[in-house]
């Protein structure tokens, strides 16, 4: 009897396992090497919001033309908004998290961030009253105007990848600089 149920455990373990791994959405492959000529594509053509930046970069090919982003709560780090892109470049995941602020009236949550950016390079999503057992530190770089925030995750280290993120990372920090 135990190993009747030991074989049914298993096989509904594996049926569940089989749908867990095809059950995800598909991410958008982006080549390094189909992007436009970035002279072609002017950031003064799109609208100076996260709305804008996002089409501007995907008409660069830096985003998936296909893929809808995630929302983000983006109030958490006193943003306005922000999205989350998740793809494909070069058999690397990557995943770009892009935020706006309004710089005229941030809040303090919102300032504190801003600064540890400028400041470090990084910020933590909570301040050092909240006691929390990890309060990780998220690597970031801020647009030039300090309206836009950007956390570009790509563990490859091949030359293509490296050479993308910092394409993408330079293009978000000139965005309506």
């Amino acid at each position: 009897m135990k190993k009747i149920i030991a074989a049914i455990c298993g096989a509904v373990t594996a049926v569940s396992l089989a749908g867990c791994m095809q059950s995800g959405p598909k991410l958008e492959k982006i080549s390094t090497e189909s992007a436009p000529d970035p002279d072609t594509v002017k950031a003064s053509d799109y609208a100076d919001n996260l709305e804008g930046l996002e089409k501007y970069l995907t008409a660069l090919d830096y985003l998936p033309k296909e893929a809808a982003p995630t929302e983000m709560l983006s109030g958490v780090i006193g943003a306005k908004s922000g999205d989350r892109y998740q793809f494909i470049v070069d058999k690397a995941t990557v995943i770009v998290e892009l935020y706006e602020y309004d710089t005229d009236s941030l809040g303090e949550e919102g300032k504190r961030v801003l600064n540890e950016v400028k400041t470090n390079g990084e910020f933590h999503v909570f301040d050092e009253s909240v006691q929390i057992d990890e309060n990780i530190a998220y690597k970031a770089e801020l647009s030039e105007n300090g309206k836009y925030l950007l956390i570009y995750n790509d563990t490859s280290t091949d030359i293509p990848n490296v050479q993308r993120k910092a394409d993408f990372t330079q293009k978000v920090k000139d965005f309506y600089k």
